[in-house]
Parts: structure tokens; sequence; C-alpha cells
């Protein structure tokens, strides 16, 4: 009797569980889209260039400041010519702190604009995918609080958003989906 009480309870337990709905949800990986897609890359190219830019002028002023310091540290130079020289330091040390400072804030800008301009851009893309797919939630990776049991879906789904990204802006600008179309001039109503 326990059993066949048993079997009708989980008999009616199954079609309960059945209709409850399957949470799916998608991880999406930046870095990962960032390394792989054509467009992204042309996103942070100038960022690149700037990183490359702003460290070759800050290793030059330390070079040149080295330099300087080793001419005061010089046995062969007078007291005055060391006294001047040290001006030249001070002065050089305080330009140097300035330049490191401003060739940050000018890298942080230029990164804060290419991680908008992605955001924006694979944003829409995202959604469309991630609503495509049926999802409830989508997640950013995060390497810190995250670890995958499945390594190939959350690269197969940044891969797969990377694609469509570049299809949607093939040559570096918008589709032709995205361009405005020219509305025709309306034509003016006839005389009566």
């Amino acid at each position: 009797m326990r059993r066949l009480i048993l079997s009708c309870a989980l008999a009616a337990a199954i079609p309960a569980v059945a209709q409850e709905p399957i949470t799916r949800f998608g991880v999406f990986a930046p870095q990962r889209v960032i390394e792989t897609s054509v467009r992204a890359k042309k996103v942070f190219a100038e960022l690149e260039v700037l990183n490359k830019t702003l460290t070759e002028k800050v290793k030059a002023k330390a070079e040149e400041m080295q330099k300087l310091e080793q001419q005061v540290k010089s046995p062969a130079i007078s007291e005055e010519g060391r006294a001047k020289l040290q001006r030249e330091l001070q002065d050089g040390e305080l330009s140097f702190k300035r330049l490191q400072e401003d060739s940050q804030a000018e890298f942080q800008k230029s990164e804060q604009k290419a991680t908008a301009q992605f955001n924006q851009e694979i944003g829409p893309i995202l959604m469309e995918f991630a609503k495509e797919l049926k999802l409830q939630m989508l997640f950013q990776w995060n390497q810190s609080i995250m670890i995958p049991v499945d390594a190939a879906a959350v690269t197969s789904f940044s891969d797969e958003l990377a694609k469509r990204y570049d299809k949607k802006f093939e040559g570096g600008a918008p589709a032709a989906a995205d361009k405005p179309v020219a509305k025709p001039a309306a034509k003016p109503a006839p005389k009566k």
C-alpha cells in the first residue's frame, strides 16, 4: 500500500516539475570578443597606438632625467655648473611627474572612449542574440568569481557574438541597416 501511495505521489509531482521554467543563461566574455573581433580590434587600435606613443615619451623623459642626474654627480663639473644642473634636475623632475600624470589621464580618457564605443555597439547585438537564444539571464565573465564547468560554452557564446559584431560593422562602418535612410521629398499638392 505504501508503494502505491508513493508511486501516486511521484506521478503527481512529475508534471509539476516538468512545468517549472528552465532557467537559461549565457556568459559573455568581453575580452574574448575584443581579442577575436576585427571590429573590436579597430575600436581599440587607437588606444594601443596612444599607449605606445605615451610610453615612448615617458621613457625618453626618464632617460633625459637619468643623464642629467649623472651630470650632477660628475666630479669634473664646477660648483656653479652643479647648482645650475640641480635646478634643471628639480624642474625636470616636476615636468616628468606632470608628463606621467597627463599621459595617464589621456590614456584613461581614450580607454573610456573606446570602451564606451565598444559597449554601445555590442550592446544591441548582445541583447538580440540573447533574445534569439531565449536566455533569461546573461552574465559578464569575471574570472575571479566564476569557475567554468564548460569553458567551450563560454568561448562559443563570445565567439558567435564577435562574428555577429564583425558582420554588422563590416568595413569599419555601421552596416547599411543601421544607416539612416534618406526619405524622399514630399511632392507638393497639385493646385486646384
